[in-house]
């Protein structure tokens, strides 16, 4: 049997990037809220909205929260797929969000600073660890069949 379940890794990644958006649309929906796009260009719509998050301090911290609680699900469900090798899959399952981090490093579309960026590249794997853990101590903590 192989160490690594690629169901688990995949899908625990999707889960991870799908979740992200999914349940950060909410603070960039409140951001365009608060910011008349009406007289804004079209191309700097985005920057404009990116900037509102920015200036507010609990609005980034809750985004930034969001995307990484949605690491430690998607090393729990990369965990729960896989059956073995918790820790292995659930870390291998950050592989999206980091290949998508370096890339918007890589290509100056990140709008975090550098520290942020740096931190959030680390902080993926370790989550998605944290979940991995946390299925591995569930699976261990049911009474086996006998």
């Amino acid at each position: 049997m192989s160490a690594v379940s690629i169901k688990g890794v995949v899908v625990g990644a999707i889960v991870d990037v799908v979740a992200s958006v999914a349940l950060g649309l909410p603070f960039v929906l409140y951001a365009m809220s608060k910011v008349d796009l009406s007289h804004i260009p079209i191309a700097q719509s985005s920057a404009t909205v990116t900037a509102a998050i920015h200036d507010s301090a609990p609005l980034y911290a809750g985004q930034l929260a969001v995307g990484l609680a949605c690491s430690v699900l998607g090393g729990y469900v990369a965990a729960w797929l896989a059956k073995h090798d918790e820790l292995l899959n659930a870390s291998l399952s950050s592989f999206l969000c980091v290949a998508l981090g370096v890339y918007t490093m890589a290509t100056g579309k990140d709008s975090n600073a550098l520290w942020v960026q740096i931190l959030m590249l680390l902080a993926s794997p370790i989550l998605a660890l944290v979940g991995g853990d946390l299925m591995r101590r569930l699976r261990r903590s049911r009474p086996q069949p006998v």
